[in-house]
């Protein structure tokens, strides 16, 4: 079996019982088209929550004073399609309202009741990781 592929981080954001899905664009490597929270890979002895919160600003731009609250999740180990697994640090955060600036990573966003994401075109991961933080 091989080992792990490396760490990301996938963080839930919430706002009012509702989750905030992005649509990630035609210009990424992967899942194009398909819904998903924020993530991102960690760098190599860099912090997973330093991270999480790095990549909620550039993928939505909030900024802790937009959080009312983030908490750590589960370190999931999700299997990879093509041999090995990820480790997936989960975080949820509560945000102070809705309005997300989105980068060139993502396209759209929603914000919706949970279990309603599991009609949208989601990436194969995301129901393991909403469990997990109690969305889903």
């Amino acid at each position: 079996m091989i080992g792990p592929r490396g760490d990301v981080v996938a963080v839930m954001l919430t706002h009012r019982g509702r989750m905030c899905l992005l649509r990630r664009s035609m210009a990424v490597a992967s899942d194009r088209g398909r819904w998903h929270c924020v993530t991102g890979f960690v760098p190599a002895g860099a912090p997973p929550v330093a991270q999480a919160v790095t990549e909620v600003r550039e993928e939505t731009g909030l900024g802790r004073a937009d959080l009312e609250s983030f908490v750590a999740g589960p370190v999931l180990r999700l299997p990879d399609p093509r041999g090995g697994f990820w480790r997936v640090h989960s975080y949820r955060c509560e945000t102070a309202h809705p309005r997300v600036t989105l980068n060139w990573e993502n396209d759209d966003v929603l914000w919706i009741e949970p279990p309603r994401w599991e009609s949208y075109p989601i990436v194969r991961w995301m129901p393991a990781v909403a469990r997990a933080l109690g969305c889903g």
